[in-house]
C-alpha cells in the first residue's frame, strides 16, 4: 500500500510539472524551456538545506512562501534571456543554467544532496501527502483546460505563430508572456517541494540536462500543450522508471540503465514520425 501510495504521489508531482512545461511554457510559448528544471531543483534543494536549519519540520511550510518568490525572480532571468536570446541561443543559455544550477547543489549539498527530509505536520503521512498532491494536479489539470479554451490561448497562438504581426497589432509580447514565465516557475517550484517530502531527499543527479530531455521526450510522446497528453505522459514516465529500476535493475545491472536510455530515445526519433502531433497533441513538433 505504501509503495502504491508514493508512486501515485510521484505521478502526480510529475504531471504537475508537465502540465506547467507542457501547457504552459512550450504550449503559449513554443520555447523549448529546458531550464524549467532548474526551478524544480530550486524547490526542492532549498526544502532540503532548510530541512537542516530549521528548529522544527513545521516551519517548512514557509516552503510554500519562500519559494515561489525565489524561483520567481529566478523566472524573470528566464524571460529576459528569451527576449534577447532567440531560439537556439536561448537553448544554449539554458543549458549554461542548469549545468550552473547542477554544480552549486553539489557544491552547497555534496554530491549525494540532502537526505532524511522531514515532512510537516499535516503531511507526515503518504496518505495526506498524496491527497494534496493528487487535489493540486486535478486543479491544475482543470485550470489548464480553462485556459486552452479562453481568449488568452488565442492571443498566445498569434504571438507564438507570428510575433512581428502580433505586434502590428499592438499585442504587448513582453506584458503577455511574463506570466506565463511565472506561473510555470511557481508551478514548478512547488512541485520541488513535495518531491523533497515525496523522496525525503533532495540528489543533484535528478536535475540535469538529460533528465529534462527525457521529460521533453515525453512532452513529444504525449503530444505538445495537451492537458491529457501531459497526464499520460507522466504516467508512463513513473511506471516505466519504476519497472527499470524494480524489474530490469535487479537482474542486469549494467543494462537496465542502457535500456532506458534506448527507449526514450526511440521515443523522440519515432513519434514525430507515426504520431507528428504526438497522442493528443494539437500541433505538430515545429
Amino acid at each position: 500500500m505504501e509503495l502504491l501510495l508514493n508512486l501515485a504521489t510521484k505521478t502526480s508531482i510529475y504531471i504537475i510539472f508537465l502540465l506547467a512545461l507542457n501547457s504552459l511554457m512550450v504550449g503559449k510559448t513554443n520555447l523549448w524551456a529546458i531550464g524549467n528544471i532548474v526551478y524544480i531543483s530550486l524547490g526542492c534543494f532549498l526544502t532540503g538545506y532548510f530541512s537542516t536549519v530549521l528548529p522544527s519540520p513545521n516551519y517548512l511550510y514557509l516552503m510554500f512562501l519562500l519559494v515561489p518568490v525565489i524561483v520567481a525572480l529566478v523566472s524573470l532571468l528566464f524571460f529576459f534571456a528569451s527576449r534577447v536570446f532567440k531560439k537556439d541561443f536561448f537553448l544554449f543559455f539554458s543549458l549554461f543554467y542548469i549545468e550552473l544550477n547542477f554544480v552549486t547543489n553539489k557544491l552547497v549539498a555534496g554530491s549525494s544532496g540532502y537526505s532524511n527530509i522531514m515532512r510537516p505536520a499535516g503531511l507526515s503521512s503518504n496518505v495526506s501527502l498524496f491527497c494534496i498532491v493528487f487535489i493540486l494536479m486535478l486543479a491544475l489539470s482543470f485550470m489548464m483546460r480553462r485556459v486552452d479554451r479562453s481568449r488568452l490561448a488565442q492571443l498566445h497562438t498569434i504571438i507564438r505563430n507570428n510575433e512581428l504581426l502580433a505586434s502590428s497589432w499592438g499585442i504587448d509580447i513582453k506584458k503577455e508572456q511574463l506570466p506565463i514565465f511565472i506561473a510555470s516557475a511557481v508551478i514548478s517550484g512547488i512541485c520541488g517541494i513535495f518531491f523533497a517530502f515525496c523522496t525525503f531527499g533532495a540528489d543533484p543527479n535528478l536535475f540535469t540536462t538529460s533528465n529534462i530531455i527525457v521529460l521533453f521526450t515525453l512532452i513529444i510522446f504525449g503530444g505538445i500543450d495537451s492537458v491529457r497528453g501531459s497526464i499520460v505522459a507522466g504516467l508512463f514516465f513513473v511506471l516505466f522508471t519504476y519497472f527499470i529500476e524494480e524489474v530490469l535493475f535487479t537482474q542486469f545491472p549494467v543494462a537496465a540503465p542502457k535500456v532506458a536510455q534506448i527507449v526514450f530515445g526511440l521515443l523522440l526519433v519515432v513519434t514525430p514520425l507515426i504520431l507528428p502531433k504526438g497522442l493528443f497533441g494539437k500541433r505538430s513538433l515545429e
